[in-house]
């Protein structure tokens, strides 16, 4: 994996790596029953979730400008919703869903509008499972 110029890499449980912004700071969130945390940088924020279940995606088909497409994330099966949310806070949110074999990777990217949201491609197309 290459991870882009000003990025860090993150490795959840040895199984799962990604790459996000270098600015994009921990809130130090205390996790139930998961790997999960929250990260904010200038205009987005970063929340990732890997665990044995994945949040009900479905329940947004009925936000602004949702859209679903299926996506293959490093040769397993997944896929990628947008939409506008209804919350002025912020004006894109992306997600990602993958998983791998008893676990779920959940990757929201939240941002102020689209043109600060272009990053979520990269840190998207930067997810690599190395074993389940």
């Amino acid at each position: 994996m290459v991870v882009p110029a000003g990025w860090r890499l993150l490795t959840l449980d040895n199984t799962v790596s990604f790459a996000v912004p270098s600015d994009a700071q921990s809130q130090n969130v205390k996790p139930i029953d998961s790997i999960f945390d929250i990260l904010r940088g200038e205009g987005f924020e970063v929340i990732y979730d890997y665990g044995r279940s994945g949040e009900d995606l479905d329940a947004y088909q009925d936000e602004p400008q949702y859209t679903r497409r299926d996506r293959e994330v490093d040769g397993r099966p997944g896929y990628e919703i947008s939409f506008s949310p209804d919350q002025k806070q912020w004006g894109v949110v992306r997600i990602l869903q993958v998983r791998n074999g008893a676990r779920t990777l959940t990757i929201r990217i939240s941002c102020i509008d689209d043109i600060s949201c272009q990053f979520a491609d990269e840190l998207f197309a930067s997810v690599v499972f190395t074993s389940e």
